[in-house]
């Protein structure tokens, strides 16, 4: 798969959230966030974070519309659970492993009446979860549509771009860690595929977080995938095949740039 071009406006999910929530700011988050950059994702929860103080006032807006608020469903398929020796255990465990996400969230189905309901869902997040590096005032916010860092900004919708979303992510994964409550993260395992995959498909480098003042983030994302991670194994390799060697290597890359001959 390669990357597609960045949007130049919200997509209509993102659109009609900010519609809703408005005078509210919203920052698309997770895949929605993703979309937006052209990583080539597919969509199936609208994730979006909100200021602190904003977050009970966005979830009630939401209800308002007759959204309305699930658990989400973290079920084991009957025909896995039966072929396991206890199959309590494994669904505690899996519980667990999205715990930090459900208890810092709320996740909501669409109106019965939406033509999105049941095909979508939307999960709500306080900024001090999501960890974007979010100014106080929107109208501080870098709207360079070209730059590497900062929001591209339409209305009161906020589209994070490169730098704000890898550090969000990464800045996730390291809360995950030094979560007590579970060995393993299922949610943690989940923001690091989302930081493969924008460095895989975005034209995102070593120095992506150089500007990060987060020692913790910036060392994180060297040793999984920048400079120690370079040092260590060389430069990825992202060229697309069904067999790499087998000299049938597509001519262009994950982010759609020529290789070389």
């Amino acid at each position: 798969m390669f990357r597609r071009p960045r949007e130049t406006q919200p997509d209509p999910i993102t659109s009609e959230i900010g519609e809703i929530l408005t005078p509210l700011d919203i920052f698309p988050w997770g895949p929605l966030a993703m979309h937006y950059l052209g990583v080539p994702i597919v969509v199936g929860n609208a994730m979006v974070a909100v200021r602190d103080e904003d977050y009970e006032l966005a979830c009630q807006k939401l209800k308002d519309w007759a959204f309305y608020e699930i658990i989400p469903d973290r079920s084991i398929p009957p025909e896995i659970l039966a072929t396991l020796s206890d199959p309590d255990q494994a669904v505690e465990e899996v519980e667990r492993e999205y715990q930090r996400l459900d208890n810092s969230t709320v996740t909501f189905e669409y109106p019965t009446n939406h033509h999105l309901a049941g095909s979508l869902q939307l999960t709500v997040a306080p900024n001090s979860f999501a960890n974007l590096p979010i100014p106080d005032v929107t109208g501080d916010v870098k709207q360079d549509l070209f730059s590497t860092s900062g929001y591209d900004v339409y209305g009161n919708i906020c589209e994070p771009l490169e730098e704000a979303l890898v550090e969000s992510f990464v800045k996730g994964v390291i809360d995950d860690e030094d979560d007590e409550n579970a060995e393993f993260s299922a949610w943690g395992e989940t923001l690091s595929t989302w930081v493969a995959m924008i460095s895989g498909y975005l034209e995102v480098n070593n120095d992506i977080l150089d500007r990060c003042p987060d020692e913790r983030a910036v060392n994180w994302f060297s040793v999984q995938y920048g400079r120690i991670h370079e040092e260590k194994f060389g430069p990825w390799d992202r060229r697309v095949s069904k067999r790499l060697g087998s000299g049938r290597e597509i001519p262009v890359d994950m982010r759609g740039n020529l290789l070389p001959q």
